[in-house]
């Protein structure tokens, strides 16, 4: 009888032990799953505050895109039509700027960077944001990036004709005492007299003309990814 009081004693301890341990593992399980999913919801927001950034920035680059491919096409026409080139370039500067600068393209991407770098990408079980993310940080963006090297590489053949060649441009351009009509009249004449210098304006607008499909691609992987985001989000609440 003592036997079986020991035996039923020690049984109900480990009984309890067994329980006890089952319970904190169990309570430690939902403080983890509890964290892991304030954590995701964070990645997601982070991600949606930044498409709503990076959608910003786009718009920008669009307009002046567009811009830029007017101002060519506008200073390519064998008759110049001047009113309608002053109502898209203010000034002098920003024809020129058109001329010898190139447009980097730099959207915002430092959570994304912040994600990757943390390691928080691991709270998001979703493989569909994860190939999203990939395609438009990395695939999508070189491809924008790469038609800036190369509208880089043109643009110096631009400032080495036009130095070489008509370096007055540079001086009217420069001096406050020139109108824009006739800095513009003589850039006009001087791309219409010289092929090389034409040649290489139609390339370059060509490319402007790449960038901005290669662009609308990058925004369409971002609206896929802003709405794989929303979705996860919807499911969730």
């Amino acid at each position: 009888m003592f036997k079986k009081k020991i035996i039923l004693k020690f049984g109900l301890e480990i009984v309890a032990i067994v329980v006890g341990i089952s319970a904190s593992f169990g309570l430690n399980e939902i403080s983890v799953n509890k964290e892991n999913k304030i954590q995701k919801n964070r990645v997601l927001n982070n991600i949606l505050i930044e498409v709503g950034d990076i959608e910003k920035y786009c718009d920008e680059r669009f307009n002046l895109w567009y811009q830029d491919i007017e101002i060519y096409n506008l200073l390519l026409k064998k008759n110049l039509n001047l009113k309608k080139l002053k109502e898209i370039a203010i000034s002098k500067s920003r024809v020129e700027y058109n001329l010898i600068y190139y447009r980097d393209f730099d959207p915002p991407m430092n959570r994304y960077k912040s994600i990757i770098n943390t390691g928080d990408l691991k709270y998001l079980k979703s493989e569909s944001i994860k190939e999203a993310l990939t395609r438009l940080h990395n695939l999508n963006f070189t491809k924008v990036a790469s038609t800036v090297e190369y509208e880089k590489n043109l643009k110096e053949q631009v400032i080495k004709l036009l130095t070489n060649e008509y370096p007055s441009l540079f001086v009217l351009g420069n001096n406050n005492e020139v109108s824009f009509e006739k800095y513009i009249e003589s850039l006009h004449k001087s791309i219409q007299e010289n092929n090389k210098i034409k040649s290489n304006l139609i390339v370059q607008m060509k490319y402007f003309k790449t960038r901005i499909s290669v662009l609308k691609l990058y925004l369409l992987t971002l609206e896929e990814l802003k709405y794989e985001v929303q979705e996860i989000q919807r499911i969730n609440l």
